[in-house]
């Protein structure tokens, strides 16, 4: 690369990082120096951001492949801009639906199969409060 076609950044990482990249290029045939590594390691950040690991002020959840497949098809469907933007959305929803409390409540009353957390037929009308505030009509 010619060197007035580029520009210098300073970086600055603890011993422990320095050594981590020291040791990946040491066994990499694909990257010569710490710069490329890193201008691949940026650009990849940059082209993917659903890959992107959550940041300190985020929560870190562990999802299995299956779920990850269904928010990558959503993205790529046009619904979501990421995985992010879908489990916020997502959990936004149970928040304001109420699903969280009705799943607790059943857990705590003996529930302990999470398949039967999603079946609400055998809830008390009364304990569906937020039906009940809408106006909407039991079949009992």
């Amino acid at each position: 690369m010619d060197s007035n076609s580029t520009r210098r950044i300073a970086l600055r990482l603890t011993p422990q990082e320095d050594d981590e990249i020291n040791d990946f290029l040491s066994t990499s045939l694909k990257y010569k120096s710490k710069s490329e590594l890193i201008r691949a390691a940026v650009y990849e950040y940059i082209q993917h951001p659903q890959t992107r690991q959550p940041s300190v002020e985020d929560s870190e959840v562990k999802l299995s492949k299956a779920t990850l497949n269904t928010l990558d098809q959503m993205v790529s469907k046009g619904l979501f801009k990421d995985r992010y933007d879908a489990i916020e959305f997502i959990i936004r929803k149970v928040n304001e639906e109420h699903f969280l409390p009705m799943w607790l409540n059943k857990l705590v009353r003996g529930y302990l199969d999470d398949r039967n957390l999603l079946n609400f037929e055998d809830l008390p009308f009364e304990e569906r409060g937020e039906e009940k505030q809408r106006g909407e009509k039991s079949d009992r």
